[in-house]
């Protein structure tokens, strides 16, 4: 941002101005350029007479692009303890200027990492039209008392455990890593429990657990459940690990530094307070993508109806009227295959096919709180914040919110869906499989479940995944969800067991762990150094991937991907793609009811009755209802 306040713009006039005039700079002011005289051709005045009007000389002038810079990876609010190792208040910052390219960065004002205290230190950069940008930094060194981090983990018996809610996959996946740390620390048992059958239910017994129970060394958790566990004092911060000059981060190598780990993880890991204290670590991370029908894009290609597939929530529901026309004759080819699997389960009779006809919408959305955050911002409203006293906001009652919900409720039922509508299912994928509905949008942790029948070695039915759609009318609030959990580090045990359990959460994110673990489940590595992996890229275009258990080895065939293996891969290339439109939410007490009340906002307004009300009553009542049960929870 730029500074407007006057004391700090003469400080930083002054400062600018010494450091141009001390390297013999000069600095200019752009002014429009000039073009060259354009000559006009005579034009008829008089048809009748065929006079001419005399030839006229104009000047034109074209005002040149001088965009603002800009700052990229800075940290503005920062924490380092005593004793930390080297600390450089912009590691991994940058200025960027579309003219320019990359600037350097200076500052003015001192800090020290020996003595306690809080530092300003502001940070500039001048482009060569003169634009000068600033930020403040707040640096705060903190005692490092409260935390006592042996110099060596001891040889003598560890156990620690790690709480979690995952599926077999990831379960799996733990289990498998956590042997693999007992290889490098023999002495260390790390115990993999699952506690609750979903996040939901792990928050709830964490807190429970942390009110009079017993906590486990590790726990698995989104930021909204951080807050909670953080305002119960039942987290300790990381930040004296992952700058500790023994145990911390390796600043010296890439893929083993800090800075490797991708910028919104680390953000997201460092919005818990005023200081920037980091209190999770990232681990299995996704975002929401689109999976869809091939076979039917390409039927609508064929026909004329589109040349491409569209990449804008308009474009999609234009397309309604011809995917009606064309559901039947794809709905009865799936179910022919089907019926011709050895595998009776998956056989349809007349009357079940009939009912995937009756029952079919075009497209669904898997999560109904995710679309209506998205699609929020996507519509350029606001969904929460926080205020000075990092105290919960509400601001998803706006006009671009009710706009959206509006847009979305005119294409409800054949167009557009949430799984809810099939019994009270929690995902589609199940749906999509059968052709009951051919463009679904959910989650790349889960994307695989969507994988299409196999029968004779073909699937029932290609498929293809892409980015996230967007708002036409809006595009440059294209965005998408970060997704996926964290892990964090608890007050539980001795200083050896936490030192063993962020060394175990070390192993988690180094870069071999994460590569193995987006080509077993397809979760987002969050690393940087493994998307410039050959293997990876192999994995992103769709190649054949071998495991060999023996070796912990992973290998890249020239043949195509099958099952779900080509699944995770098409949804990797895709969440890849749209890495630079990611958001995620401000996380505070209450934050998770936030979330809840718009699922349900969102489920009135796309799957609620019209009997005896109108669009507009039930999204004002969805609305207030949220906004009401969210600030009950924030008073």
């Amino acid at each position: 941002m730029t500074f407007t306040k006057k004391f700090i713009g003469l400080f930083m006039l002054v400062v600018v101005a010494f450091v141009f005039i001390g390297c013999g700079g000069t600095t200019t002011t752009a002014s429009p350029t000039t073009a060259a005289p354009t000559t006009v051709a005579p034009t008829t005045s008089d048809p009748g007479t065929g006079t001419t009007e005399a030839p006229t000389t104009e000047i034109t002038t074209e005002e040149p692009t001088n965009t603002l810079p800009q700052f990229v990876g800075l940290f503005t609010k920062q924490t380092v303890y005593k004793g930390a190792q080297s600390y450089d208040i912009l590691a991994g910052a940058k200025v960027v200027d579309a003219e320019d390219g990359e600037l350097d960065i200076m500052t003015a004002g001192a800090f020290s990492t020996t003595r306690v205290g809080t530092y300003e230190v502001y940070a500039y950069a001048q482009d060569s039209d003169g634009n000068v940008i600033t930020e403040l930094i707040t640096l705060t060194v903190k005692d490092l008392a409260a935390y006592t981090i042996p110099e060596e983990l001891t040889t003598d018996p560890v156990a620690i455990e790690l709480w979690h809610s995952n599926g077999d996959t990831v379960e799996k996946a733990l289990m498998k890593y956590a042997l693999e740390f007992q290889e490098v620390y023999p002495n260390v048992t790390v115990t993999i429990t699952k506690n609750g059958n979903n996040y939901d239910e792990l928050r709830e017994n964490m807190v429970n657990a942390i009110r009079g129970g017993t906590i486990p060394n590790i726990v698995q958790n989104y930021p909204d459940h951080v807050m909670e566990y953080v305002d119960y004092n039942g987290l300790i911060s990381m930040t004296p690990y992952i700058f500790n000059p023994i145990h911390g981060f390796n600043p010296l190598v890439e893929e083993e530094s800090f800075l490797d780990i991708l910028l919104s993880y680390r953000r997201e890991n460092s919005q818990y307070t005023n200081d920037g204290e980091y209190y999770s670590l990232p681990f299995n991370k996704s975002t929401e993508v689109m999976i869809y029908n091939k076979t039917m894009f390409d039927m609508l290609i064929a026909n004329g109806t589109i040349d491409e597939i569209p990449t804008t929530w308009q474009g999609l529901f234009a397309l309604q009227p011809a995917i009606m026309a064309i559901k039947d004759d794809l709905i009865d080819d799936i179910a022919l295959k089907l019926n011709q699997s050895t595998e009776l389960a998956l056989h349809k009779t007349p009357e079940e096919i009939q009912a995937i006809k009756d029952n079919f919408v075009a497209i669904s959305y898997d999560s109904p709180a995710n679309a209506f955050i998205t699609l929020t911002r996507q519509w350029g409203g606001e969904y929460t914040g926080i205020d000075s006293a990092r105290n919960g906001v509400v601001l998803f009652d706006n006009p671009q919110t009710r706009d959206m919900l509006s847009y979305f409720f005119d294409n409800r039922d054949t167009t557009f869906t949430l799984p809810g509508i099939w019994s009270g299912a929690d995902y589609a994928s199940d749906y999509f499989k059968v052709g009951q509905t051919m463009i679904t949008f959910g989650s790349t942790g889960g994307a695989r479940y969507n994988t299409p029948n196999i029968v004779d070695g073909e699937f029932v039915f290609e498929f293809g995944v892409m980015p996230m759609p967007y708002n036409e009318d809006l595009p440059g609030e294209r965005t998408a969800i970060q997704q996926g959990t964290n892990m964090s580090i608890t007050t539980a045990g001795t200083d050896q067991q936490k030192l063993a359990s962020w060394l175990f959460l070390k192993f988690l994110v180094s870069k071999d762990v994460q590569l193995d673990f987006a080509l077993q489940t397809g979760y987002s590595p969050v690393r940087s150094t493994v998307y410039e992996e050959a293997i990876y890229d192999s994995f992103r275009q769709g190649k054949e991937m071998v495991y060999d258990e023996v070796n912990d080895v992973w290998s890249a065939t020239e043949n195509q991907a099958t099952g779900e293996m080509l699944m995770k891969s098409l949804v990797a290339n895709a969440a890849a793609l749209q890495a630079d439109f990611l958001f995620y939410d401000q996380a505070f007490i209450g934050s998770s009811t936030a979330r809840a009340e718009v699922e349900i906002a969102f489920e009135r307004v796309i799957l609620g009755s019209l009997e005896g009300t109108t669009k507009q009553e039930i999204i004002d009542s969805a609305i207030a209802a949220a906004v009401a049960n969210t600030e009950r929870i924030l008073v």
